[in-house]
């Protein structure tokens, strides 16, 4: 059996937690851009990977209308 890393977060926290909707991270790790995981019928990502998501994405490529605001 797989063990759990140590900061995973349920899809729908993580998307609370950093502004996004759970369908965007969803697409996000269909898409390989995040890294994520099912487990039991639920999908689980960690802050690391949340913070390599937003390190790396390219603002350039997101229509303006759907840009969030850095803070």
């Amino acid at each position: 059996m797989n063990k759990f890393p140590s900061d995973a977060l349920p899809l729908a926290f993580a998307a609370k937690k950093y502004g996004f909707s759970w369908a965007a991270l969803r697409r996000a790790i269909e898409r390989r851009r995040l890294e994520g995981f099912e487990a039991d019928s639920s999908w689980y990502t960690t802050d690391r990977a949340m913070k390599k998501y937003l390190n790396t994405r390219n603002e350039a490529k997101i229509p303006k209308r759907y840009r969030k605001k850095l803070e």
